[in-house]
């Protein structure tokens, strides 16, 4: 148990520590489906003028921005996350907008330092996937919920033919050259499997909505320099510089074969669940 748990605490610090270092660029390179998923996410859950929210892992704010228009300046939008370096970027980027109902703390989702009942939603994009402890921050989320609150979760799957090639090209020089396939994830991984682990958790009324949306890189390059902002970094950051160079330099010629016109083009599929708190 004492190796889970150290194990556990360790991926966390990967994760956090990642996440700070790329906070500045996040969903700045390239198309960013981050807004884009939660605009959507805030709809679908049906937030409202004035409701109090809880964006967990809220990063550079895809979530939390568009909370805050919706809710207007008589409701509370609080954005939390892991990364300092997310929470510093985001909470300067709220000061610059004036926005008097947001705010940003550096937080645990397993662990919300917020009364029982405080708010009306809570939100979490791509985020999910990485909670060691999956069960304890369903349990968290369902404890800060008021009765008859709402839970809105946002994942998603690359459906395009590069991104399998790439899947299967890193993993093979993870068995090759021993680079970890990510920085950790947990249970929530299986998409499928989280309706299920909703429901265990004492949520309501889960729906799962799906929708496909196009996004389009300007070159290889750009679709290259994206990967450093986020997840897909922590495998290309352990590689040496001779290994990097290889895999970048393969990577860009499968993109060329790829590329249309227009740039590179990725379909994702955005997946919005849904659940409520009985009230």
């Amino acid at each position: 148990m004492s190796d889970d748990r150290s194990e556990h605490a360790a991926r966390k610090e990967r994760i956090a520590d990642l996440y700070h270092r790329v906070a500045s660029v996040y969903g700045q390179v390239g198309p960013n489906y981050f807004a884009y998923a939660g605009r959507h996410l805030v709809e679908h859950t049906g937030v409202t003028e004035g409701a109090q929210v809880l964006d967990v892992a809220a990063g550079r704010g895809a979530n939390l921005f568009a909370v805050a228009e919706v809710v207007g300046p008589h409701g509370l939008v609080v954005g939390v996350d892991l990364a300092a370096g997310m929470v510093r970027e985001t909470a300067a980027e709220i000061e610059h907008r004036k926005l008097s109902q947001a705010s940003m703390r550096q937080m645990d989702a397993e662990d919300l330092a917020f009364p029982d009942a405080s708010f009306d939603y809570v939100l979490c994009g791509f985020a999910i996937f990485f909670f060691p402890h999956l069960e304890q921050a369903l349990a968290e989320f369902l404890r800060v919920l008021r009765p008859g609150g709402k839970l809105g979760i946002t994942v998603a799957q690359n459906l395009a033919a590069f991104s399998r090639w790439y899947g299967k090209h890193l993993t093979a020089y993870h068995q090759r050259y021993h680079i970890p396939l990510g920085v950790g994830v947990g249970k929530g991984r299986d998409y499928a499997a989280l309706p299920d682990y909703l429901a265990l958790a004492g949520f309501v009324d889960v729906q799962v909505m799906q929708e496909q949306a196009e996004f389009v890189y300007a070159d290889a390059q750009e679709w290259w320099d994206s990967c450093w902002t986020h997840g897909p970094r922590y495998s290309l950051e352990q590689m040496s510089p001779p290994v990097l160079a290889q895999f970048k330099a393969e990577v860009l010629a499968q993109l060329a074969q790829e590329a249309q016109p227009d740039g590179i083009h990725e379909i994702m599929r955005f997946q919005y669940m849904i659940a409520g708190k009985q009230a």
